[in-house]
């Protein structure tokens, strides 16, 4: 609040300055009702000072009473266009009425980057709203509005592109491609690998098709197409982490554990660390009586992985090794940390 400041430089009515006063007390008390009251008698004594209406509009505002807000900010900015603060707070209170476009100009003046942020994309100006949005993440990287506000204008902007590409460029492998994935996202598997056939059809090289197609295949139970996929896919991209990540765990799960120790060690060079990696390099591992390196997989997996599905299957894992190694303290514990995970996951006390 800029009151103290304005009495101090004026000479005020005794009524002026109780009225302040007790409204100060009252918003520090949270009483933002009586606060009200009281700015509103401040601002009808001294009708032409500014800081009577931003001091009221601030109350206002707080109060969520964004309508009358505006009115009082708009009088504060008409006498002094240059009050801290005023500027920001009328935009955020025309946006929250749903007025994005008239906010922005207010936004922009007052270098309220989130909230400037919305009301571009609120104006249908995704590119310039992600860039805004980017910058306070930043500064509030945990902020929850700020994440559903950025994944907004990123969706919108997938989309637009979405739409350019399928819409001019139809029968094209990347359109053919990009069909695909929104098959396979809305689960409708036989359209899924009918667009990524055909984008292969028309360009073979492309990446990440084969990948996709592997999938699709291993998420219906078909083993053998899904390594025949992710083989293919290793072939065009012998540097791709993930392709060889993917084959290594379909290998493992059919049974070829020296195959996918090969793929899921090739994996771990190329991109060290990989939680979901190590975990399956692991198991190979173990299956291969590799105790030790198995071992130092899975601790390596709990070191990255505290809570969640990947540290769940860490700890089981890490209990059936240390039985096979007869250190059966050491078992259980790992599977009393399985079960407190696994009871946590499904909302058990």
């Amino acid at each position: 609040m800029i009151w103290v400041l304005v009495l101090l430089g004026l000479q005020v009515s005794p009524e002026l300055v109780q009225h302040v006063n007790a409204g100060l007390a009252a918003k520090r008390a949270g009483d933002l009702r009586t606060a009200i009251v009281e700015f509103e008698k401040a601002a009808e004594l001294a009708p032409g000072l500014a800081a009577a209406h931003v001091n009221l509009g601030a109350v206002y505002f707080e109060h969520k009473d964004y309508g009358l807000a505006v009115v009082s900010l708009r009088k504060a900015l008409a006498l002094n266009s240059n009050l801290p603060g005023a500027l920001g707070m009328l935009g955020a209170a025309l946006l929250a009425q749903g007025y994005a476009a008239e906010a922005i100009a207010h936004l922009e003046k007052g270098q309220v980057e989130d909230l400037l942020g919305v009301a571009l994309l609120e104006t249908g100006r995704e590119r310039e709203a992600v860039d805004r949005l980017e910058a306070a993440l930043l500064k509030r990287p945990e902020d929850e509005d700020l994440l559903y506000y950025l994944s907004q204008a990123h969706g919108r902007l997938a989309r637009q592109v979405g739409e350019k590409l399928t819409g001019q460029f139809g029968e094209t492998a990347r359109a053919k491609q990009m069909l695909g994935e929104a098959y396979a996202g809305a689960g409708n598997k036989e359209a899924a690998v009918s667009e990524f056939r055909a984008a292969l059809a028309a360009r073979p090289e492309l990446l990440g098709v084969h990948l996709a197609l592997g999938e699709l295949f291993r998420g219906g139970g078909d083993l053998e197409s899904a390594e025949r996929e992710f083989g293919a896919e290793v072939k065009l991209a012998p540097g791709s982490a993930e392709a060889a990540f993917r084959l290594g765990s379909v290998l493992l799960n059919r049974g070829d554990a020296a195959g996918a120790l090969r793929e899921l060690e090739r994996a771990e060079r190329l991109k060290p660390g990989m939680p979901e990696n190590l975990l399956e390099l692991g198991r190979a591992q173990a299956e291969s009586g590799a105790m030790a390196a198995a071992e130092k997989s899975f601790l390596q997996v709990l070191a990255a992985e505290r809570e969640g599905s990947l540290a769940e299957s860490a700890h089981f894992q890490l209990s059936q090794l240390y039985r096979k190694m007869k250190r059966l303290p050491e078992a259980e514990k790992e599977m009393s940390a399985f079960r407190e995970l696994r009871g946590k996951r499904q909302g058990r006390p």
